[in-house]
């Protein structure tokens, strides 16, 4: 006869691990195999475009542009002191940099072969974030120059209020080029657990249902 604690790991052994939801959601796609190991079996996202090539100009533009920013914030005398129409969007668009870095060191760390869950926190979600580090730069940029314009009331030097909007121009100017670069990179996608293209088998079926309504 069984004692208690082998029917209770048997019955462990058999019962289903139960389903995550919301964030974690992506821990379903992941499986026991026999040994014990868990295994991937969701999509998989293949580089088609150069890896090291395309990696190394995504570090070099998002490193520039969080640079830019950290030069922007070091210049004293800008005359935005207590002007919240600059501060703000300044530490908005610093944020946004600093997401690009680690947009880029997630989908470094994602290997040739990207699970869905890391494309969607890097690849997909890369061109938002520089879209917001180009936006508030342009606001900051434009809120420091109405300081430059408003004379009667600008308390900092030209020359540094200066050197911050050109600090802010160069920040946008690669967010641009980031949001670019990643929109045209190439993917082929792959389901790990039937070894076929998601996009290629929807396709199919699309073709087949027309053809039968036919």
């Amino acid at each position: 006869m069984e004692d208690k604690e082998q029917k209770e790991n048997r019955k462990t052994d058999q019962e289903p691990e139960p389903k995550q939801k919301g964030r974690w959601a992506y821990l379903n796609d992941y499986e026991k195999d026999a040994s014990g190991n868990y295994i991937y079996t969701g999509t998989t996202y293949h580089w088609k475009s150069p890896r090291k090539t395309s990696l190394r100009g995504l570090w070099m533009i998002a490193v520039a542009s969080f640079a830019a920013q950290i030069a922007a914030g070091c210049i004293s005398d800008t005359g935005m002191d207590g002007r919240f129409w600059v501060l703000l969007p300044y530490a908005a668009a610093l944020i946004a940099s600093v997401s690009l870095v680690w947009g880029n060191y997630t989908l470094a760390g994602g290997g040739e072969k990207i699970p869905e869950h890391v494309f969607q926190k890097s690849v997909e979600a890369l061109p938002v974030r520089a879209l917001l580090t180009a936006v508030f730069s342009g606001i900051a940029l434009a809120g420091e120059l109405v300081n430059l314009l408003w004379q009667s009331q600008f308390t900092g030097r030209i020359p540094a209020a200066l050197l911050f909007v050109a600090a802010e121009a160069v920040s946008l100017v690669f967010a641009v080029l980031l949001r670019r670069m990643v929109l045209k990179l190439e993917w082929e996608s792959t389901d790990e657990s039937t070894g076929t293209n998601p996009t290629e088998t929807k396709e199919a079926e699309e073709t087949s249902g027309t053809g039968s309504k036919a």
